[in-house]
């Protein structure tokens, strides 16, 4: 850091520092940041409710709408951008795994589902509100505290996990299985309900003194929460949706777990503004290390728990800065200033002389006798261990040291800054005897030493490399313009060094290699590199800190294409500034204990990298909106856009709760002038104009993790090409298509006169051929003429010459039957009756039979106008009444008497009195039932009896005949049927067994 830039950096330090919205101490050890409506961050200052969802954005209810936070931003949800007509909401309920999360607004008016990242308005099947059991009514419980009531012996419900329910009141616990059904009930006496909370698939009621009762599907057991906070009176917050019970004691927010069975409280955070925030909801987010808390009146609190502490000699300093330092022991460092640090505060000092110029704090060296090495005044000072560093040794130089170094010889290495007096120079003193090695036109900045015979020396000229026994330097080839700032050598024995401006390199077997800086080029004032046990990379910078795998650069070295993923490290994660301090010697150590130790503009940044829980942006990423010349829509995998569209813009969501300039996400289409890759900046959105026509693969992604793999979203958009955007190609295909024609005319034409030849004669052959089949035709036809006409004849003979004398006979009989002698006579009664019934089925016979000739003229037509089909069934039934009540058996007609049709009524007719006759016949002491049946216009018409039933052959048969009709001697009805069918073109459907019934389906076009 130059002079300038450390007196702008104190000037403004101060002011930079009442202008933040994080507070943070070393002591706690934690960031608070608040959100509120004031700031236009939240639509509303009372939040509710906060749940994380299935896809990891936190979800928090408010009196104007529901809120998503992706970890940056607020997107809310209300009557401005919904159809939402009452926008104030309490709890959220549902099932997070299920993406099913629900949440009523004020009174119940209106259900919103929370499902694909965004919300749905339900206005049926909402979830029940209460259960009555048992007259005894249940509301379901919303978490701690409640916001549907403050009474405590109020009875409700709780669903856990698993399905299962409990009912609990002040006077019994019950828990029942998904569908109500009782697994146990226990008489238990509460005083307040609001003492119970469930964890995973158990029921806790804690008492205020800590001992406990959980209920489970095995029963009930005890135990006792050996806890601070049952010291004191406490308040309980249950986040009923995220499983998480948290307790709250004097400042103090405890998060209760449940491992192996027992319940403990591990405390989270002695947040002092508790009390007066009018906290009611809780969330905390394991992961990404944050608890979340909602205020009823102040909005929302995210407070973070770092894994970096800021040490300071006092907290209450506007800035202390601090340059180099070296490990003093296991667990501490000492300063060029003298002062001596752990990773909670300032142990100690050492009285070194008081420090005048800035180039006084950049170097400290300790040799195998722990003696410290500093410089001060144009000299150097060497502080003795064995005098516990009350006295010192001192080496006047006339000029001012810049780097002080001690190799493994125990040789102190001392290079002097140049000035506009004297020229840089490079001594060193080995057993108290200090010897000039070499004069210099620049710098000295770093010293490295790589084995006993070789240091490497960084200066404002490039890299060199000085050889012990001989004193030769040689400067690394392409290094000439590297400014250079810290030479690092890793456990491979590989070079790396830090420059000024031009970011960092690796220098191996004889090669420089550069390495892509970040995006804001905060890599370009790269301090130095510390290299932990678990393959990182730690540079400080002035804009944060960055965590890099080795193993990814030296990837890189050898492949360019192979990408690099940076981790940033800022304020939030517990720095007191982003600006770290380079261009000292050492710029940063990492201690026995495993504490890295980095100076800043404003204290000393301790961590323990292998304790640092990085938080990667590895989770999906989605397109949350789509928007087309400033109309939107919610995406899907494929987009056709207007031809004539202007702007296309796709905004995406990132729900990521680390430092946002950790997301690093490009862009491309497959094809154009886009199909390179494009940072999408801050604002996570990329646009495209104007689309020539054709169908592209729009391809986000997104670095993940530090071995540079990527995440992916791909979307299909396709633009439609209009008609004159294509006028070349459709002059190409109707050219085309006449050339084709043409040809095919002309080989057409060709094939048509040879073929013609042959066609003349085959003609005149078949010309003869078909006059004699013509004449045969017509004789045919007339015979068949003269064969209707005869049956016509018959037919209107058999009308005339039997039905008159058969209608007599049955009105002679009507008349016999009436008179008194007969009807006095029983016997005769019988016989008289039994004549009536044989004449009218005689007449009924003949009319089938007419019926039965006519049809074969007809063929298969509609009737014009419907007819109902169960007057038509009740008029065969009354033929039969009679032989079947003689039978004792009973005929039902179950046809709707609404239900018309059209199908030929003469055809049916015949079908439906063979029916009848057979199941009459067959049927002794049952039951004939006619039932119907439509689909897609198509009737079927079913007869069941419990008659004798037929037997399979014979089943079989009819089923045959349908297909081929070749007459056996079985039942003529039958036969008839299923000719008739044929001519109306209808199917027959039998099943039958013998001694139990038959059920027989004809299936008829009815419309």
């Amino acid at each position: 850091m130059s002079k300038m830039t450390l007196l702008i950096s104190l000037r403004y330090c101060y002011f930079l520092l009442l202008l933040t919205a994080v507070k943070a101490t070393c002591q706690e050890n934690y960031t608070a940041r608040w959100y509120t409506a004031d700031n236009n961050e939240l639509p509303q200052s009372s939040v509710k409710a906060i749940v994380q969802g299935k896809y990891n954005f936190i979800w928090i209810t408010t009196e104007n709408g529901l809120v998503r936070y992706d970890g940056h931003t607020f997107l809310t949800f209300n009557s401005s951008n919904t159809d939402l007509k009452e926008c104030r909401f309490t709890e959220i309920l549902g099932n997070v795994q299920k993406d099913s999360l629900y949440c009523f607004n004020t009174e119940k008016k209106e259900l919103v589902l929370i499902n694909q990242r965004t919300i749905k308005i339900i206005k049926k099947g909402s979830p029940a509100y209460n259960i009555t059991r048992n007259g005894q009514r249940f509301f379901y419980h919303d978490g701690l505290p409640s916001h549907n009531t403050i009474n405590p012996r109020e009875a409700y419900y709780i669903r856990m996990p698993n399905g299962n329910l409990f009912f609990v009141d002040t006077e019994k616990v019950e828990l029942c299985d998904a569908k109500k059904k009782t697994i146990y009930k226990i008489a238990y006496k509460s005083e307040n309900i609001f003492k119970f909370f469930a964890l995973n698939d158990k029921l806790y009621y804690v008492k205020n003194n800590g001992d406990y009762d959980s209920f489970s599907d095995t029963g009930k057991s005890s135990g006792k929460l050996n806890s601070p906070l049952f010291n004191t009176k406490q308040k309980r917050y249950w986040n009923i949706t995220a499983n998480q019970v948290f307790f709250y004691s004097k400042n103090k927010i405890y998060l209760l777990t449940n491992e192996k069975g027992r319940l403990s409280a591990v405390p989270l955070v002695n947040f002092a503004e508790f009390e007066k925030s009018n906290i009611i909801s809780i969330f905390y987010d394991k992961k990404s290390q944050k608890l979340y808390l909602g205020s009823y009146t102040n909005g929302l609190c995210i407070i973070t728990f770092p894994a970096f502490k800021t040490i300071k000699k006092d907290i209450h300093k506007s800035a202390e800065i601090y340059y180099a330092a070296l490990p003093y022991t296991d667990s501490t460092i000492v300063t060029a200033e003298g002062l001596i640090f752990n990773n909670k505060k300032v142990l100690d000092s050492i009285p070194f002389l008081k420090s005048m110029e800035l180039n006084e704090h950049i170097s400290i060296a300790k040799d195998d006798e722990n003696n410290l090495w500093v410089g001060r005044r144009n000299g150097v000072h060497c502080y003795l261990k064995k005098s516990d560093y009350k006295t010192h040794i001192s080496y006047d130089l006339k000029q001012c040291p810049k780097t002080i170094f001690k190799d493994d010889n125990n040789t102190i290495w001392i290079s002097l800054q140049k000035d506009e007096y004297n020229h840089a120079k490079l001594y060193c003193i080995r057993n108290k005897v200090l010897k000039l090695i070499k004069i210099l036109k620049f710098n000295i900045t770093y010293i490295a030493q790589y084995d006993y015979n070789t240091l490497y020396f960084g200066t404002e000229k490039g890299l060199f490399k000085y050889k012990i026994d001989t004193g030769t330097f040689s400067i690394v080839k392409k290094s000439e313009r590297l400014n250079i700032r810290s030479i690092f050598i890793d456990s491979e024995k590989k070079i790396w060094i830090t420059t000024y401006e031009k970011g960092f390199f690796l220098y191996s077997d004889g090669v420089l290699s550069t390495f892509p800086i970040d995006e804001d080029n905060y890599l370009n004032s790269a301090h130095c590199l510390i290299e932990d046990k678990k393959g990182f990379f730690w540079i400080p910078t002035n804009k944060g800190l960055f965590q890099v795998s080795r193993m990814a650069l030296l990837k890189y070295a050898k492949n360019k294409s192979t990408p690099i993923y940076y981790h940033l490290y800022n304020k939030e994660d517990g720095f007191l500034t982003n600006e770290f301090n380079g261009g000292c010697q050492p710029c940063g150590n990492i201690l026995q204990n495993d504490q890295i130790a980095l100076p800043s503009m404003n204290g000393i940044v301790f961590f323990n990298p292998y304790k640092i829980k990085t938080l990667l942006p590895n989770r999906k990423f989605y397109i949350d909106k789509v928007i087309v010349d400033q109309k939107s829509f919610f995406p899907k995998d494929t987009i056709v856009l207007k031809n004539n569209f202007q702007r296309v813009s796709f905004l995406i969501a990132y729900p990521y709760y680390g430092n946002p300039e950790n997301i690093h996400l490009e862009a491309k289409l497959d094809k154009g002038t886009y199909s390179r890759w494009e940072k999408i900046r801050s604002e996570k959105s990329i646009s495209f104009t104007t689309l020539p026509p054709g169908e592209y693969t729009l391809t986000i992604r997104g670095l993940s993790s530090f071995e540079g793999n990527y995440v992916y979203k791909k979307v299909t958009l396709i633009v439609p090409a209009m008609f004159h955007q294509t006028v070349w190609f459709t002059i190409l295909c109707y050219l085309l298509v006449v050339l084709f024609l043409f040809f095919m005319w002309h080989l057409r034409l060709y094939y048509i006169k040879l073929k013609n030849v042959m066609l003349k004669e085959v003609i005149e052959k078949k010309t003869k051929k078909l006059a004699k089949t013509v004449n045969k035709l017509k004789a045919t036809e007339k015979n068949l003429k003269q064969e209707i006409k005869q049956q016509e004849t018959l037919v209107k003979s058999i009308s005339h010459d039997i039905k008159s004398p058969l209608k007599f006979l049955m009105a002679s009989l009507n008349h016999l039957s009436d008179n008194i002698n007969i009807q006095q006579d029983e016997k005769l009664k019988r016989q008289i009756e039994t004549i009536q019934l044989s004449s009218d089925q005689l007449y009924e016979y003949v009319e089938n039979l007419i019926k039965y000739s006519t049809i074969f003229i007809e063929g298969r037509k509609l009737e014009d106008k419907g007819y109902s089909l169960h007057d038509l069934i009740e008029e065969k039934i009354q033929i039969f009444e009679k032989i079947a009540a003689s039978e004792n058996t009973v005929i039902i007609n179950k046809v709707p008497q609404d239900f018309f049709i059209k199908t030929n009524k003469k055809a049916l007719s015949i079908i439906i009195h063979n029916l009848l006759d057979n199941a009459t016949k067959n049927t002794n002491n049952g039951e004939i039932e006619l039932q119907c049946a439509t689909k897609d216009n198509m009737l079927s018409l079913i007869i069941m009896d419990n008659g004798k039933g037929m037997s399979k052959e014979l089943i079989d048969y009819y089923l045959d005949f349908y297909k081929n009709p070749i007459v056996k001697n079985y039942h003529l009805g039958l036969h008839m049927i299923i000719e008739l069918l044929i001519i109306i073109k209808g199917d027959i459907n039998i099943s039958s067994s013998i001694n139990e019934g038959t059920i027989i389906e004809i299936i008829v076009e009815y419309t």
